[in-house]
């Protein structure tokens, strides 16, 4: 199988957009673009077409889908011995999968059965030729080292497409000691291991030695439970005894009136001392009412002494609010003033600007009348020139008509040539091919024809040679069904190309690349022309000839005289709006001063009002001097009073509190006793529950007789612990066998590998001279290098090396599958990111070996290493879905 195009479609960064990637050759192709050009998602699309069903939506598809949704369709042609084809997969919604055969269009398979077609295609799946020659970036171990479930599926179906490629190619020594012969016996051995133990030689779940050692846990189990259940019959009876006499001990009458005295003596304590609290509870009451009327009285006297301070801060604010709206005044008639002196200013600079700007237009307007003359000629002759590129240019557009052949019907014609010639050369390939070499005079004729010296002929079908003095040789290729439908196909592909070329009007490819030439040098000149055109009249040819006009009825105006130089009276009006916008710029500060002085003068007449009210408010407070005299001394009178009862009440609540009891103790005291009795009751009713239960169990342990139980089930124990012993026996055995049997296997492992490291070996020599590699039995992959005579183990290998070896390994296997009949493309994703520059360059010459009858695809983001690759270099192209 060869990759021959790969299209993309609302695939990542790719949304709403076809990235197709086309022209994929047989050798190396190099696929080489910065980072995040889309190259490993070329690689993660290619691997889900192949090995994700149309049906899935697990997380490798669903990477696939852009930010912005919708179905993802991946496209891929492909080329195989049977022709070539188009595989097409959509996921997600609209979820489709279809084969085609390109050569004729007709559908093939589609959904499952189009899911068939590819799994026989590829043979194998992930553990197949493409799961082991397709590297991901960042990938370079030839199998995943992970311990889910799935990695451990893949690493065992890669050993296994392993064994099988080399039991293929290692046919010559199939016998019992390697190849298939051995699988098949090493299976049968380990599948019947398999049904008693595991790989580690303990049961199988579901195994009969499983079963068995089951049954013996199930009666230990049984026969503990038991035993246990004798000890517990045993157990209670004791138990019931011990019962018995705590309870008697509890229902004593001395002790439970020894219980309840102890009882009544802590609640009469608590009782006495829940009455002191509250004598104590009424005593703080008569603390906090002395305290607030003490507080209301102070706060009295010190409301009195406030109206005096009040009255005299009011007095001191009237006279300066007085003094603040004298001041105020005086700053808002100044600023008055000043408003009026830039008003006058203003209307004089209004009157100097219109003065200069109406003698600055007559001059602008003379100047105008003056350039439009100058102008016109240039303009009417660019109209002229304009005029002829437009005649130019409708002459080139009728022979870019005229020409038919565009670059779509070329490229159509050279695909069809490209197709007839692939055609040819499949037909050629199934023929016989005779090379003549004479050493006289004579010739071999075909038909009539003389054959050059030298030159291969190809034969279809049957032919006869004519060999001068000899006779005849008569040649039969056996191939007449294969060869009449590579014929069919190369005559539909000369059908094909000839129809086309009659579409666009020529007899032969050389005459469509001739129209072709012919339609690009018109393309060419219109381009010019309509460039040209685009220079001479950037706005268009209607309002090319509107300038002219507008400019010939300037030119015709009138001139007036003495207009004054327009320059000198454009200063003037500069100079008269600066002073204008000055002038009115100081209007504007005038005005906002004296708006300032408004606020300020509205002010300080309300501060000087609010003043005098608080002056008279304060005033009415204080009332006359004898009436505040009068109420100071009330005030004073009570404040004493108010002193000397919170006094009284304070040390009345103090003597109370120096003789209240410990509240925490008492309340102790009387849980404890409390809880003594119900603690007693409980006890008592618990002890009956227990004897009750007690009676119970032992009556039923008697009636079970599990004494005769017991022994029953200790015979059939040993019953199954002899039975689960045999097993144990036959499943070592069968271990032994197995054993046995891979000894002798690797006994045979040199001829068994020769097939890999044949192909391995040389390209390792590009490397390490007189290097040798090591392959394990078990995982058929290198395991150590040895380089000038000294064995090194892959994993302290350097990370450069051990991914070079990694690459050729698959390289070798690459050409093993392709000696089976298993081509497939080894595609690398960003590969070789550890090897120096002399040791890349090996790996290219290495690549170059192999791609010889391998196809090479290679994706990197090193643009510079790997311009050194060579190989055909491949471009995506982008189009709008």
């Amino acid at each position: 199988m060869k990759l021959r195009a790969l299209h993309l479609t609302n695939v990542r960064r790719f949304a709403g957009q076809t990235a197709a990637l086309d022209d994929i050759g047989d050798g190396i192709t190099v696929f080489s673009a910065p980072n995040e050009s889309g190259k490993s998602t070329f690689f993660d699309a290619l691997h889900a077409l192949f090995f994700q069903s149309h049906a899935s939506q697990n997380r490798e598809v669903k990477s696939l889908r852009p930010h912005s949704g919708g179905a993802v369709t991946v496209t891929a042609e492909i080329e195989t011995g049977e022709g070539r084809f188009r595989l097409e997969k959509t996921w997600l919604s609209r979820k489709s999968a279809r084969v085609t055969d390109c050569a004729t269009g007709r559908l093939l398979a589609q959904e499952d059965e189009a899911e068939a077609w590819i799994d026989r295609l590829i043979r194998g799946g992930l553990g197949g030729p493409a799961g082991l020659l397709w590297v991901r970036q960042g990938v370079t171990a030839l199998e995943p080292d992970g311990t889910t479930t799935a990695e451990k599926r893949e690493r065992e179906t890669a050993l296994a497409a392993r064994r099988d490629l080399m039991s293929t190619l290692a046919g010559e020594i199939d016998l019992m000691t390697g190849g298939r012969r051995m699988d098949h016996v090493l299976a049968a051995c380990r599948a019947e291991l398999a049904e008693t133990a595991t790989a580690t030689g303990k049961p199988r779940a579901g195994g009969p030695w499983k079963r068995a050692e089951d049954e013996v846990a199930h009666l230990s189990a049984t026969r503990d439970t038991l035993a246990a259940q004798v000890a517990e019959l045993s157990g209670a009876l004791e138990e019931r005894r011990r019962a018995e006499a705590e309870r008697a001990r509890l229902d004593d009458p001395d002790e439970r009136a020894a219980r309840e005295a102890a009882l009544k003596e802590a609640r009469e304590a608590m009782q006495a001392a829940e009455a002191h609290a509250a004598r104590l509870k009424a005593a703080e009451r008569e603390v906090t009412i002395a305290g607030l009327e003490h507080a209301a009285a102070a706060a009295e006297v010190k409301d009195l002494q406030g109206l005096e301070a009040a009255l005299a801060e009011a007095q001191a604010a009237v006279a300066a609010a007085a003094e603040a709206e004298r001041q105020a005044q005086a700053a808002h008639a100044a600023r008055g003033a000043e408003e009026a002196t830039a008003a006058q200013a203003v209307s004089g600079a209004e009157a100097r600007v219109k003065a200069a700007r109406a003698a600055h237009g007559r001059a602008q307007r003379a100047a105008l009348a003056r350039m439009a003359a100058d102008r016109l000629g240039e303009m009417q002759a660019r109209l002229e020139k304009a005029e002829a590129q437009g005649k130019h240019l409708a002459e080139a557009r009728a022979q870019v008509e005229a020409a038919r052949v565009d670059d779509t019907t070329l490229a159509t014609l050279d695909d069809l040539n490209r197709k007839l010639t692939a055609a040819q050369a499949r037909r050629d390939a199934l023929a016989v091919t005779v090379t003549p070499r004479y050493s006289g005079d004579l010739r071999i004729t075909l038909d009539g024809e003389e054959l050059p010296e030298g030159t291969a002929r190809p034969l279809q079908d049957r032919a006869r040679l004519d060999l001068p003095g000899l006779g005849a040789l008569e040649i039969d290729t056996g191939g007449r069904d294969t060869a009449e439908a590579a014929r069919a196909a190369c005559e539909a592909a000369e059908r094909a190309l000839r129809e086309a070329l009659e579409a666009a009007g020529v007899t032969t490819l050389a005459e469509a690349r001739t129209a072709h030439t012919a339609r690009q040098k018109a393309e060419a000149a219109a381009a010019q022309a309509a460039q040209l055109l685009a220079s001479l009249a950037p706005e268009g040819m209607d309002k090319l000839r509107e300038t002219v006009a507008a400019l010939t009825l300037s030119a015709g105006a009138e001139q007036e005289e003495e207009a004054g130089d327009p320059d000198a009276l454009a200063r003037q009006l500069e100079e008269a709006e600066a002073a204008e916008t000055e002038a009115r710029a100081t209007l504007d500060a005038a005005r906002k001063a004296l708006a300032r002085a408004d606020m300020g003068l509205s002010a300080a007449q309300t501060a000087h009002g609010q003043a005098r009210e608080a002056l008279e408010s304060a005033r009415t407070a204080l009332g006359t001097e004898t009436e505040h005299a009068e109420k100071t001394a009330q005030a004073a009178e009570r404040l004493h009073q108010a002193t000397e009862k919170r006094d009284r009440a304070t040390a009345a609540r103090d003597a109370l509190a120096a003789q209240a009891p410990d509240m925490d103790t008492l309340r102790a005291e009387l849980a404890r006793a409390d809880g003594a009795v119900k603690a007693a009751t409980d006890r008592m009713r618990a002890l009956s529950e227990q004897v009750h239960r007690l009676d119970g169990l032992i009556r039923a342990r008697a009636e079970d007789g599990i004494e005769e139980r017991l022994a029953e089930i200790e015979g059939q124990l040993d019953t199954a612990k002899a039975r689960a012993a045999r097993y144990a026996r036959e499943a070592a055995a069968l271990q032994k066998l197995e054993e046995a049997l891979t000894a002798a296997r690797h006994a045979a492992r040199d001829a068994y590998f020769e097939p890999v490291k044949a192909e391995l070996l040389p390209l390792l020599s590009l490397l390490h001279d007189e290097a040798d590699i090591r392959l394990d039995d078990a995982t058929l992959l290198p395991v150590a290098l040895t380089r000038q005579g000294q064995e090194e183990d892959i994993e302290i290998l350097s990370g450069g090396t051990a991914e070079q070896i990694a690459i050729l390994t698959r390289l070798a296997f690459a050409r093993l599958f392709a000696r089976t009949g298993q081509s497939v493309p080894v595609i690398l994703d960003d590969a070789l990111i550890h090897s120096d520059d002399d040791r890349i360059e090996r790996m290219f010459t290495a690549l170059h070996r192999v791609a010889g009858d391998q196809q090479i695809i290679v994706f990197t983001c090193r643009q510079r290493a790997f311009s050194r690759l060579g190989g055909a270099e491949a471009r995506f192209a982008i189009a709008m879905t």
